[in-house]
């Protein structure tokens, strides 16, 4: 999405000096260079100044409210993309930044709004359906959240993350069976070094572990882990795992290891406690 951005700053400039009053396109593209240069209060000036001077001019408002994502300020966001949908209501962009900018303010009910509209306006924005599967995910409504990462891919069949989120969501739902095909054709489509691979393979391997094969679901974990180092929660998994298997017990004590040797990664804290136990146990002289 950033790199969609670039390519609206520079049809901006060259088509706005024909539309729109002479010095608001010239604040706004001043405003566009000190955001380059990450003068961020100096370029939110200018872009305000651009929005006063021409009433239809767009452009100035959203640019305002990247000066203010970029500062995490979702409010005024939200309030300038408010304003340039009053000026341009057929621009899809413009709404899904709304909608993120609500969500990040838990305005579940505003972001999904805001993220149904972008879907109006473009049927074919795949991003604003997997924002809308995020909030369904927030209200607690999974088969909302199903049907809605499902549309994601039927838009792009590349959105690896959808993959990821609506395999991670069928293990939840206990479909396990839809959960493991999910994320098998999410891992046969993403290419290597794709960093949601590292998801897909941790969830696979607790979809595999629901279903009693231990054996696939450790491999799933250590794949998840070389796909992604800082997963290291993975490395629990198998460790775990392999720990009630008396011949993988070295196994289960090397991945243990890694994974306290992590500080637990950003796995739960009680993690890491669990993990130093049940390798005090594992290392012990009368373990077996």
């Amino acid at each position: 999405m950033k790199r969609w951005c670039g390519v609206f700053f520079a049809v901006a400039m060259a088509t706005a000096c024909s539309e729109y009053n002479r010095e608001a396109v010239q604040d706004n593209n001043a405003g566009m260079a000190l955001m380059r240069q990450g003068r961020l209060a100096d370029a939110r000036d200018k872009f305000q100044r651009a929005a006063d001077a021409d009433p239809k001019f767009d452009q100035p408002l959203y640019n305002l409210s990247l000066v203010h994502v970029r500062q995490r300020e979702w409010a005024p966001a939200a309030e300038a993309l408010t304003r340039a949908i009053a000026r341009n209501p057929r621009n899809a962009e413009y709404h899904f930044q709304l909608g993120k900018a609500h969500y990040n303010q838990e305005h579940w009910e505003q972001a999904r709004a805001a993220f149904q509209q972008a879907t109006q306006v473009s049927q074919g924005y795949y991003l604003a359906y997997f924002w809308q599967g995020l909030v369904a995910e927030r209200l607690d409504e999974p088969q909302v959240a199903l049907q809605a990462y499902t549309t994601a891919l039927t838009k792009a069949p590349r959105s690896y993350n959808s993959y990821a989120h609506l395999g991670r969501l069928y293990r939840q739902v206990h479909e396990y069976d839809r959960a493991a095909q999910v994320l098998r054709e999410g891992l046969r489509i993403a290419p290597e070094g794709a960093v949601e691979r590292g998801s897909m393979h941790n969830v696979l391997g607790n979809v595999l572990l629901e279903q009693g094969q231990r054996e696939q679901a450790v491999e799933e974990f250590v794949a998840a882990n070389r796909e992604d180092p800082e997963m290291s929660e993975a490395m629990f998994s198998a460790g775990y795992t392999l720990a009630d298997i008396p011949e993988r017990r070295q196994q289960a004590i090397l991945y243990l290891q890694r994974f306290i040797e992590a500080r637990g990664g950003n796995a739960p804290r009680e993690y890491l406690d669990i993990a130093q136990n049940r390798l005090a146990q594992l290392q012990s002289p009368g373990a077996h």
